[in-house]
């Protein structure tokens, strides 16, 4: 917690559970937030930045969920804070939300602001930024995220194969039943099409199935060459997804992409820059 009023007023914080005066007015609210701080900012071209203009004159217990938390991140910036601190922005926001959050965060980057994020996944953290830390225990240590490099990762790096491994898809033209699958202590046999997305963290692969999520040890690229017959695509230095199971494709910013997938949970993975415009080829747009 902060206790100098000096270096408070350098900081903004939104948690993602705020308390909020519900009887005021949305640009009352501002208001007040702006006097309390004695900031000179525009009230309504921020209310213009989180898009609610509209609602300006409406009392903030009507609003959606969704609108009440980019509320929240407006009060956080009022005052020009050179650190901003948003907790789990995208949690239970709608996408046009969504969508609103990721403009406020591009524009605080370009006026030179410090931003940080909390995220509870790590799709959602690689499609904000290129620079993520785990929280682990009272320290915060960086994510080595899975470079490009390992496209060319050292024979004498890669696990040990044996015959019926390295043969697990002996003809390009020929479709197995199941790919064969090291785990830890095992194998497993797991049939393509059960396989929705496979990701790679900090050295460690997990395979997203229909059935559930296990870890793996081969690597992403071992994985995506094993898996080229099945229409699977790496959409991303630290992940691969299977191509007939997107749904959506949002266009974040000119620099931030995310594919929706059709599950129930309309799961979300990054989508690399250099990856959209051969993704865009590859069917057809």
């Amino acid at each position: 917690m902060l206790t100098d009023p000096d270096t408070a007023k350098l900081v903004g914080f939104c948690g993602l559970e705020e308390g909020i005066y519900r009887r005021l007015k949305v640009r009352e609210y501002l208001q007040f937030w702006a006097r309390l701080y004695d900031a000179t900012i525009s009230v309504q071209e921020l209310l213009g930045a989180i898009g609610l203009e509209e609602k300006a004159e409406e009392r903030i217990s009507r609003l959606s969920d969704s609108e009440k938390r980019l509320l929240g991140f407006a009060r956080s910036i009022v005052h020009d804070p050179e650190l901003v601190i948003w907790e789990e922005p995208e949690q239970n926001l709608d996408l046009h939300s969504c969508m609103v959050v990721r403009r406020l965060i591009d524009e605080l980057i370009r006026k030179d602001k410090a931003v940080l994020i909390t995220c509870s996944t790590l799709e959602q953290a690689l499609s904000i930024s290129n620079r993520i830390f785990r929280l682990t225990g009272d320290a915060l240590s960086p994510i080595a995220v899975q470079e490009a490099a390992e496209y060319a990762e050292p024979e004498a790096s890669r696990p040990e194969q044996s015959d019926s491994e390295t043969q697990a898809v002996p003809d390009s033209d020929m479709k197995l039943a199941r790919l064969m699958v090291k785990t830890e202590d095992k194998y497993m046999f797991v049939d393509p099409q059960d396989i929705r997305y496979i990701e790679s963290n900090e050295g460690a692969t997990s395979l997203f199935t229909t059935s559930g999520a296990f870890a793996c040890a081969w690597t992403l690229s071992e994985l995506e060459e094993k898996l080229k017959p099945y229409r699977f695509y790496r959409c991303h230095r630290s992940y691969i997804v299977r191509l007939d199971v997107i749904a959506e494709l949002i266009v974040w910013s000119r620099n931030s992409y995310s594919l929706v997938l059709d599950d129930d949970k309309r799961s979300r993975i990054p989508l690399s820059k250099g990856k959209f415009e051969e993704l865009k080829g590859m069917v057809g747009l």
